[in-house]
């Protein structure tokens, strides 16, 4: 996923599971795989980012309030944070093999929010002037603004223009993936689980 995020799941070099590590090399040299244990360290990731992304970043402490200027800007003025399509939130896909447990997402503005972004500007692509949204009498930006009476934005929402390009702060970091501290308790408990299972069917 070389335009977006990803993280890698794995429980190598915990001390409190060097034991269950052995047990677990046992039970792969007897020819059970470890696929099937990565497709579930992939899974609980991927429960853990939907969970984060239904309650808006509250695992990690919460995400930064959607500012005014961007929720006017939305399709449907929703002010749920980095859900206005669902498809950022949808693009999260887990993946795993014998080697590995991954999940990640491709989009390249997923490592805009994940990491937020230095401040930056917005220039007409076609034509001389920005178009932005008004409502409540608060224009967008700090440039000068010139009201239009006839062309409407969304459901309505007049617009105003501004010519020239304007300075956006950045964006701010929401963190979307976990970190390895956040999946450690899931991921012991599924590997123990696991062993048991192997263990149970080698007849131990």
């Amino acid at each position: 996923m070389p335009d977006g995020i990803e993280m890698k799941i794995s429980v190598k070099g915990v001390r409190q599971v060097q034991q269950m590590l052995r047990r677990l090399a046992v039970s792969v040299a007897r020819g059970s795989g470890t696929t099937a244990l990565h497709a579930r360290y992939a899974i609980i990731a991927s429960q853990w980012i939907d969970r984060n992304f239904q309650q808006q970043g509250g695992l990690v402490g919460g995400w930064k309030p959607l500012s005014f200027n961007t929720i006017i800007g939305r399709r449907k003025g929703s002010s749920v944070i980095l859900q206005d399509t669902g498809l950022l939130r949808a693009s999260f896909t887990p993946q795993w093999d014998d080697k590995a447990a991954v999940v990640g997402s491709a989009e390249e503005r997923s490592l805009w929010h994940e990491k937020g972004t230095r401040p930056y500007t917005i220039a007409p692509r076609r034509r001389i002037f920005l178009a932005f949204p008004l409502a409540g009498g608060r224009p967008l930006g700090k440039a000068t603004f010139f009201p239009s009476a006839e062309r409407t934005f969304a459901k309505g929402t007049p617009f105003m223009f501004t010519k020239g390009p304007i300075q956006h702060p950045g964006l701010p970091r929401r963190k979307m993936l976990p970190d390895q501290s956040h999946l450690m308790p899931a991921l012991l408990k599924t590997t123990i689980n696991y062993i048991r299972e192997q263990e149970k069917r080698s007849g131990e």
